[in-house]
């Protein structure tokens, strides 16, 4: 494991940040190998629609909050990722409980990260896609 941000956070060193609290996110796995990112969301009910289905801009915050730290737990000590474009696809309604998500990063090219993954619900039913780029920002001193 690396000692970035990412690997810091899950060791416990420094704080979830608030927006994952918010989420109810868990880690649950990476794989080196192929680069998944495994984690979950305790989806309560404070993030509810009027319908009583979770919102589709908490849902795509989950994603963000997926396909990110696939991007992160790659990252070396010293680099941050900022998401660029994010384009989600809603494909059901999701309720309220435990929803899990699963990304990938799938392509590095000099200062940008490509990722992809999906949101499912306890039935492993496909809730919403998305994609999205970041870019990776150093944050060396500058001589």
């Amino acid at each position: 494991m690396k000692d970035n941000l990412f690997w810091q956070m899950i060791a416990g060193l420094v704080p979830l940040p608030n927006a994952a609290r918010l989420l109810g996110w868990n880690f649950v796995s990476h794989e080196q190998a192929t680069g998944e990112m495994r984690v979950q969301f305790d989806a309560s009910e404070s993030l509810t629609n009027p319908l009583g289905k979770i919102q589709g801009g908490m849902l795509t915050a989950m994603l963000d909050d997926c396909l990110g730290p696939a991007i992160y737990a790659t990252l070396d000590t010293h680099e941050v990722a900022l998401t660029v474009k994010m384009a989600t696809t809603f494909v059901r309604a999701a309720s309220p409980g435990q929803i899990t998500g699963i990304a990938r990063m799938y392509r590095r090219r000099g200062d940008y990260c490509y990722a992809k993954g999906e949101l499912r619900n306890g039935r492993d039913e496909t809730l919403v896609t998305a994609s999205a780029c970041y870019k990776v920002i150093s944050l060396k001193q500058r001589d």
